[in-house]
């Protein structure tokens, strides 16, 4: 999400300057070199390493698995590998808390949860129980504790039984948890305990022996577990294959001095072995990276394919992996590992950059069976001119987890084309957990400069040439659980791009699906970019002018006329199920709109005055029970029209539509339309 509707600079400042300035430091760590690539692996060829890749996935039908809380459509979502249980559904002598949508309040945590509802242990002895309906060795169990008074959170155990014995102590901590002041972002200040307290849940996850189908799995809370309360959202049983072994033509990390589990700071170590062999391999084990010589920010990577034994047993930790793809035609893979970062804020303006894979990836790279928790960004593709060669092409992102940032999950930005993300699953992030943003470099340099002053961009990127549209990005079968912040899938301009197969559950502030002409995109157009087959449970939210009579009330499905037209879209059989506010919102923008204090390029305000939805199509969507309105239009996005063919609305708490004044023309209804 791009923070539209915020006063003043402190919008833009808290979103984009930060990512902005990040991204031009993150130019140094581009000026080394690595190995050459070697992997034969491509976009289109298949899913390598999925039979037994110690941790990641095993072999799965896409659509035979339900992950979620809610059931849906087959062959919607990742078919995960984990079986989840919400803990409201499980066996408790405790209080089940909730539903509530209350956000930015510590009395209503479960608002943050899957569903809604949580449980919550507040005295020794309460526990919830679930049975396993499957073998299983690992668990993840998604939770809340407490802050520490002064901020920076705590560190506190939880009992977990299996069949009625305490077979281990879980280790939770609220360190990157509780964050503060609501919607303000880009400064530590947030994790000093103030008003408006968010970013309540974690997780916390371990291997244990094999537990068998049936079995009881319980969370107690004992004597010696001593946080003030234990908040339980659900858990993750997942049988875990056995670790990788080195595959062939790798070299182990082990030939270069690099020992797993030492507690050695590697991070210079790990980049010279990189100079010496195109394939890198790192067996089971932690490995650190803390300080790079010479002040690069990253590990930058000419083409040395880095694997790992699986999420589960390859672990990199420490704020030195993040790493940069060095070369326009330069091909990265990266398998079977996990990156858990160190971030507990989104301040990378004071704290540096903090993202595991980030900035141009080359030609033809994938990223696979990847773990990614605790980062500003999980993946950010794409970097600000004059650090960026040429945009990326071809990339391949499959069967990766991101959990628990304060930013993006990932978002195709600058140019990003021809890419495919598929197959992967992202819970709590702090921003579009799924964004394709075709940034039109010079309208940034030019909108930039007129509304927060010429010393925003950088002198020598001020002339810098476009990027290029992103065009031709595909996002499939992508389960996205909680965005905090923002939206489960965006799209800031660009054509031909397209999300399909998709899900997401439970939007805290913002809408399920945002279609946008926003942030100095490129236009829409030439090729329809498409929203297919995508559920959207308990979509949309309350965010901007919180303050004032009149806050912006999200819908599930928004198309926003900010920057100029919306066309060339179809959104075709979606579900939009128990909205908070409107199932579907169209808004406009313009010169009558620009809130106080704010100001905008002339040129900017001049396309929004005249924007308009034009082949915008709408066609098999399913409104249920939506708070307000089926569909609702504001703020003068009444030019143009929408096709409406078979959009169906039930249950809506205000009536099926709000017109905003729209003409009728504005409404090109084919087929049926049953409800309004």
């Amino acid at each position: 999400m791009r923070d539209a509707g915020r006063s003043g600079l402190t919008r833009t400042l808290t979103r984009k300057r930060a990512w902005r300035t990040v991204m031009a430091l993150g130019a140094t760590a581009l000026l080394t070199q690595g190995g050459a690539c070697s992997s034969d692996d491509d976009k289109n060829g298949g899913s390598p390493g999925t039979g037994n890749d110690g941790g990641g996935v095993a072999d799965v039908n896409v659509g035979d698995t339900n992950t979620g809380s809610t059931p849906l459509p087959p062959k919607r979502g990742w078919a995960a590998p984990w079986i989840e249980h919400q803990a409201e559904d499980g066996t408790t002598n405790a209080t089940v808390i909730g539903p509530s949508r209350v956000k930015w309040d510590a009395n209503h945590i479960e608002a943050e949860a899957i569903g809604r509802k949580a449980v919550r242990l507040d005295k020794t002895g309460d526990y919830v129980s679930f049975r396993t309906t499957a073998k299983a060795n690992s668990i993840v169990v998604r939770f809340s504790i407490p802050d520490a008074p002064e901020g920076g959170g705590i560190d506190a155990t939880l009992g977990l039984y299996v069949n009625g014995v305490r077979v281990k102590s879980l280790a939770l901590t609220s360190r990157y948890a509780w964050s503060y002041k609501g919607g303000l972002i880009g400064d530590s200040i947030v994790d000093k305990p103030a008003e408006q307290p968010h970013t309540f849940f974690d997780e916390a996850h371990t291997l244990l022996d094999e537990i068998p189908v049936g079995a009881e799995v319980k969370l107690q809370r004992d004597a010696q577990d001593t946080a003030k309360f234990y908040v339980i959202d659900l858990v993750d049983f997942e049988e875990v294959a056995p670790p990788l072994t080195m595959p062939a033509g790798f070299r182990s990390v082990t030939e270069f001095g690099i020992q797993p589990n030492d507690g050695k700071d590697h991070a210079n170590d790990i980049i010279n072995a990189m100079k010496q062999t195109q394939k890198l391999w790192f067996p089971p084990g932690e490995y650190l990276a803390q300080k790079i010589d010479g002040g690069n920010l990253g590990i930058d990577n000419a083409g040395t394919e880095i694997r790992g034994a699986g999420i589960w047993h390859t672990v990199f930790k420490g704020p030195k992996w993040m790493f940069f793809c060095v070369g326009a035609d330069t091909k990265c893979n990266y398998r079977d590992f996990a990156i858990f970062g160190e971030a507990k804020a989104r301040n990378e303006e004071t704290a540096g950059p903090q993202k595991a894979f980030v900035g141009p990836l080359g030609n033809g790279s994938v990223l696979e069976n990847l773990w990614i928790e605790h980062e500003v960004a999980g993946i950010w593709v794409g970097n600000d001119p004059p650090y960026q060669d040429a945009p990326t092409q071809n990339l391949t992102v499959r069967h990766v987890r991101v959990r628990n940032t304060y930013a993006d999950g990932i978002n195709l930005d600058n140019g990003t084309s021809n890419s495919l993300v598929e197959e992967s699953h992202f819970r709590n992030t702090g921003d579009d957990a799924t964004a394709i943003w075709s940034i039109k470099w010079t309208k940034w340099v030019r909108d930039k400069s007129y509304q927060i002053g010429p010393d925003f961009i950088r002198p020598e990127a001020r002339n810098s040439p476009d990027q290029g549209v992103g065009h031709g990005n595909t996002i499939r079968h992508v389960s996205v659980q909680m965005p905090w912040r923002a939206n489960c899938f965006a799209n800031y301009g660009g054509y031909d791009n397209h999300f399909e197969d998709n899900t997401c559950e439970d939007v805290l502030t913002y809408p399920g699906i945002l279609i946008d002409n926003e942030f100095s995109s490129y236009p829409f157009g030439s090729g329809v970019t498409t929203f297919k087959n995508i559920s959207v449970t308990r979509g949309g939210g309350e965010m901007f002018f919180e303050d004032t009579d009149k806050p912006w009330l999200h819908g599930a499905l928004k198309l926003y006329l900010r920057e100029g037209d919306v066309n060339d879209i179809l959104v075709e059989n979606v579900d939009l199920i128990e909205p908070l506010y409107a199932g579907i919102e169209f808004r406009g923008f313009g010169t009558a709109y620009v809130p106080k204090g704010e100001k905008y390029h002339p040129e900017l305000l001049a396309a929004a005055d005249k924007a308009k939805f034009v082949n915008v199509t709408l066609k098999n969507i399913t409104i249920t029970k939506a708070g307000t309105y089926g569909i609702e239009i504001l703020d003068g996005a009444t030019r143009g029209s929408v096709t409406f063919d078979n959009v169906s609305i039930s249950g809506s708490t205000k009536g099926a539509i709000e017109r905003g004044g729209a003409p009728d023309s504005f409404f090109n209804k084919v087929g049926t339309n049953p409800g309004w």
